[in-house]
């Protein structure tokens, strides 16, 4: 496959950072939150975690009901500054405003009281974090007409996202060390730092960072729309399900948002009980090796899955990814089982097989952040031939939805399972042997049978580098090259 972008179509580097630093600010609105829900109102305020739980689900289901609303507003609206660069500014502002009073909740009140606080700062938030994140991956979609430099533009949004991913868990140390600065004779955690680290992440991370790409990144599709007709969320709806390209994404990310779930917490149960026979010290430090070994390959794997991309096109790369993933499902069931060779970490032992596990299963993750994005951009080119109108917000609103929606009962999945193997914490590493069999099944079958499905629905994806040249053709010719 001829991989030629002309110049004309190349997205400068200064805009590609200013745009890929945005994903940083979009991480932090995403994640940030549920990072420190459970130590800050459980751990300092002494709020149930029944409680807690119900408040952060709550929200986020209203997060992902809006989006496709806000994807509306950002397509229809109109100004001097373009249709998402307004709502990017305001939204992240308003995003890094509020994060920092959510930890403002005085420490006296009741229960009660601290809930309905946590719970309405949350529905600001996630309102204020839609109306950024949502015009935000819109903009990516419209960076460049190019079906190569949409996937370029995809690597540098998915490298600062895997940046927010690697120090996001360093809140809450940040929040100890302010703590102890900013409170004479403090030794441990205190509310004092918890702010004053909401306020850094807030105010330099989701206001200072997330506005850049509002200020500095160029919209090329604000010109060609101010005459276009209302976009509709019924017809765009309608249509949306009607496209064979968005149901193929859709099946993609339904079935990595629960083969990720799923693992995600029966590692670490195999780590700490099977592995390491109970002992949580041993294991926990397994799994921070383990999540720093998908750190490092996702951004190892960033310029390799571009460049595969670019040889064997958006669905070529993920047929390797995802047959390396099925490759990774299976030896699983091989990793995570006692009696490797360890080394020592202090008194601790560490087992160095399971950094085999992020090397077979971590690229897929990067790829679909970076392919998703970019074949999103070609399907919103298809629905441009086909009805006549620009909506990247109203799809990638649906999409988002859609892919929250899944994830809110995803996390069942870990409790299903767990059940389902009769895994008892009372019993700690004494487990019965059938346990850790059903659990090992779990952790190796929901991916590899996962990245099967994908596999098979990327077989109904109809659009290849030479369909989106066609059809861009087509567009230009009807209303003309988009502003640069």
């Amino acid at each position: 496959m001829t991989d030629i972008t002309s110049n004309h179509d190349r997205v400068p580097v200064g805009e590609k950072l200013a745009l890929g630093v945005g994903a940083l600010a979009a991480f932090f609105g995403y994640a940030g939150v549920s990072v420190l829900a459970y130590p800050v109102y459980n751990m300092m305020l002494g709020v149930s975690t029944a409680w807690i739980g119900a408040a952060l689900m709550v929200p986020r289901i209203w997060d992902g009901l809006i989006d496709p609303v806000v994807g509306r507003w950002s397509d229809n609206f109109h100004s001097r500054l373009g249709r998402r660069k307004p709502f990017i500014v305001i939204g992240a502002i308003a995003m890094g405003l509020t994060f920092g009073l959510i930890w403002f909740v005085p420490p006296s009140w009741s229960e009660t009281m601290k809930m309905a606080y946590f719970i309405a700062m949350q529905f600001v938030f996630f309102t204020a974090y839609a109306i950024f994140a949502v015009p935000y991956n819109a903009l990516t979609y419209e960076m460049s007409p190019d079906y190569h430099e949409r996937t370029r533009v995809m690597a540098f949004t998915a490298f600062f996202h895997k940046l927010g991913e690697l120090t996001g868990g360093w809140m809450l140390p940040l929040a100890g060390l302010l703590s102890a600065a900013l409170v004479a004779g403090a030794t441990d955690l205190n509310m004092t730092g918890v702010r004053a680290m909401g306020w850094i992440v807030g105010l330099v991370i989701m206001a200072g960072i997330g506005m850049m790409p509002g200020l500095w990144v160029r919209e090329r599709f604000a010109t060609k729309t101010q005459h276009q007709s209302k976009v509709g969320i019924w017809d765009s709806l309608k249509a949306a399900m009607e496209s064979v390209a968005f149901l193929t994404l859709v099946a993609i990310i339904v079935l990595n948002t629960l083969s990720g779930v799923l693992a995600m917490g029966i590692d670490q149960y195999l780590l700490v009980y099977f592995m390491n026979h109970g002992d949580k010290a041993a294991g926990l430090l397994q799994k921070g090796l383990l999540t720093t070994g998908y750190g490092v390959v996702g951004f190892a794997a960033i310029p390799i899955i571009t460049w595969l991309a670019g040889k064997l096109g958006k669905s070529g790369s993920l047929y390797f990814v995802y047959g390396l993933m099925v490759f990774g499902g299976v030896m699983k069931w091989f990793i995570f089982t006692p009696g490797h060779p360890i080394f020592h970490i202090g008194k601790v032992a560490v087992d160095p097989i399971i950094l085999i596990d992020p090397l077979l299963c971590g690229p897929m993750w990067v790829a679909v952040k970076i392919m998703l994005a970019s074949m999103m951009a070609d399907i919103c080119d298809e629905d441009e031939l086909k009805h006549g109108q620009r909506r990247e917000g109203l799809f990638g609103g649906v999409f988002a939805w859609i892919e929250k929606m899944v994830l809110s009962l995803a996390y069942l999945g870990t409790g299903l399972a767990l059940l389902f193997a009769h895994f008892d914490p009372a019993l700690g590493g004494a487990q019965a042997p059938e346990t850790f069999t059903r659990m090992r099944l779990f952790l190796a079958g929901a991916p590899a049978l996962t990245a099967v499905f994908a596999l098979v629905a990327l077989k109904f994806y109809p659009i290849t580098a030479a369909h989106a040249a066609a059809t861009r053709k087509q567009l230009e010719a009807r209303r003309g090259v988009a502003e640069v």
